[in-house]
């Protein structure tokens, strides 16, 4: 019976191909969202301007807070307390909303209102990606660093693209909406899909009096114990935090860390194979 490596090792040159696809229909969505709404993502209030009224709650019914507060989005974050955090346009009343709220939810303590201008908001846009422009660049300048050639490096940029692509179109599927936080998470997932694939790439450049397999194999063994390590704690994170902001980074490093399992020991493995067995011919 073949293990999970013989199986990858045995199809890789199909299964490379699986997250590329995947990464094209995230094109495909993320395209289609832009040129509906204007951007790829829905924004926080934090990127846009608004308002954010927050409060513990035992429970609430976000269908009936958002049929009674005009233009509200609600979410309600669970954890060791839960928090009903509450968005709305910056042009909003907050006290007549936090009246309506009363009427509706019982909750503890006071609430507390955050307020961002839009012109606030913008310049914040603009700043984070900026901040992921420069450090994406950065990274791909670090990676040639390393390497010292073209096609090793490549493959590793792509596979990062590959992460960072097909995470934005799940986030755009499940309306993760654009804030500070989440960008800090996609700025810790290019760090982290870095390191599993310059782990790889080492591992198959470098272990000459390996076999192609092994080298692989070696690679793939440490990188999911690392992965799987990192998601245990996420999950920890996610289901336990009862913040928002930690809530929303531990979800979009959770769905970043699976997809880059795929996009490192599928497609970085299997075109960096490619390209070392045309090479040693």
């Amino acid at each position: 019976m073949l293990s999970i490596f013989g199986i990858v090792d045995k199809h890789q040159k199909k299964l490379m191909w699986l997250p590329l696809i995947a990464l094209v229909i995230s094109i495909m969505v993320l395209a289609n969202t832009a040129l509906t709404t204007g951007f790829i993502l829905e924004r926080d209030v934090e990127l846009t301007g608004g308002k954010q009224i927050s409060v513990t709650v035992r429970d609430a019914d976000i269908q009936a807070l958002e049929n009674a507060i005009p233009g509200a989005k609600v979410q309600l974050i669970s954890g060791i307390t839960k928090t009903l955090q509450i968005s709305l346009p910056y042009s909003a009343n907050e006290t007549q909303a936090i009246e309506t709220l009363k009427t509706i939810v019982n909750f503890e303590g006071e609430p507390t209102v955050r307020t961002i201008g839009p012109v606030l908001g913008a310049i914040f846009f603009q700043q984070a990606v900026l901040a992921f422009v420069v450090a994406f660049i950065l990274m791909a300048i670090v990676v040639f660093a390393i390497f010292r050639s073209p096609v090793p490096s490549g493959i590793v940029i792509l596979s990062v693209i590959v992460d960072i692509g097909i995470t934005l179109g799940i986030m755009n599927v499940l309306h993760i909406e654009l804030s500070l936080p989440v960008i800090a998470a996609l700025l810790t997932l290019i760090g982290y899909s870095v390191d599993t694939d310059i782990l790889l790439t080492t591992n198959m450049l470098r272990s000459r009096e390996l076999q192609m397999f092994e080298r692989i194999t070696n690679g793939m063994k440490t990188g999911l114990v690392m992965t799987a390590t990192t998601l245990a704690a996420l999950v920890a994170l996610y289901f336990i935090a009862g913040s928002f902001v930690l809530e929303r980074i531990a979800l979009v490093l959770i769905i970043g860390l699976i997809v880059d399992v795929f996009a490192t020991w599928f497609t970085n493995a299997g075109i960096l194979r490619l390209y070392m067995e045309r090479k040693n011919r």
